[in-house]
């Protein structure tokens, strides 16, 4: 697989800035990685990590929400897509040498199922890539620590309920619990950092309610932004010079990262 070398400048033309630095880290992270194909992409949404990672197409996509399908059919990233849930797959036993989800798992109430079928699907010498958020993550959040800090340790975990209601977030272990869900499916941790430190964590949720406006159009027109040459223009002349050095991945501690990846094989 041929990865792109250059993420931010291209990820913030298409994306508001939160989530693409924290989609940056997850490129730096993948890219290192070693994809063999048949490769799957499980919940590639709208097509847009593929586009800003890899100068190729990736085998096989799935999603299955339908308009986020229809604008990964416009990008032209896969070379198959496909509109599914993650616990059934119409492909055969072994089918992919490599699977990666980025920032998905989470998202899903029921993972164990899904876990499996991905189990079914991976060949037997094959590697599974997954970034996903720690038990930090959520309380990385300004709304967490400013209650935190005050001493309202009730407060503070309603709104950390609340914050993993809205973003729709099931899942948020530390690294050991992680590991055990895996291991009950039959994987096996070949490789796991940490990483999304808390002041980065911090930043990006202070800066996503700045992009309400490109949520609102996200909503109306599937798309980021209405005009992608103004777009390009503010990422020329604001977002490079100001936010390129919090683009580069740095890992953090055991039990400090917000966010953690890992590189699994069958047990």
């Amino acid at each position: 697989m041929k990865f792109k070398k250059i993420f931010f400048q291209d990820y913030i033309v298409t994306a508001p800035l939160p989530l693409a630095l924290e989609r940056c880290w997850e490129c730096e992270i993948q890219s290192a990685q070693n994809f063999l194909r048949p490769i799957l992409d499980l919940g590639c949404g709208e097509g847009l990590f593929a586009l800003n990672l890899v100068d190729e197409k990736i085998d096989v996509g799935v999603e299955p929400n339908p308009v986020e399908l229809e604008r990964a059919h416009s990008l032209n990233k896969y070379i198959e897509l496909i509109g599914c849930f993650g616990d059934s797959i119409p492909k055969q036993d072994k089918s992919f040498q490599t699977i990666f989800s980025n920032s998905v798992l989470e998202h899903i109430p029921d993972i164990k199922p899904v876990l499996l079928e991905l189990h079914r699907l991976l060949a037997d010498n094959g590697q599974a890539y997954f970034t996903l958020p720690t038990d930090k993550f959520d309380q990385y959040s300004v709304g967490y620590q400013f209650l935190s800090g005050l001493g309202l340790k009730g407060f503070a975990l309603q709104y950390k309920n609340m914050f993993n209601k809205f973003w729709r977030h099931y899942h948020c272990y530390n690294k050991a619990d992680w590991e055990l869900l895996f291991n009950q499916c039959g994987f096996k941790v070949k490789a796991q950092f940490e990483y999304a430190s808390k002041t980065q964590c911090i930043f990006n949720n202070i800066a996503t309610p700045l992009c309400l406006f490109s949520f609102v159009v996200k909503k109306l027109t599937n798309r980021w932004f209405l005009l992608p040459p103004l777009r390009k223009l503010v990422t020329k002349l604001i977002h490079v010079p100001l936010f390129s050095f919090l683009a580069h991945l740095n890992t953090q501690p055991s039990g400090k990262g917000g966010l953690i990846f890992f590189a699994l094989e069958k047990n």
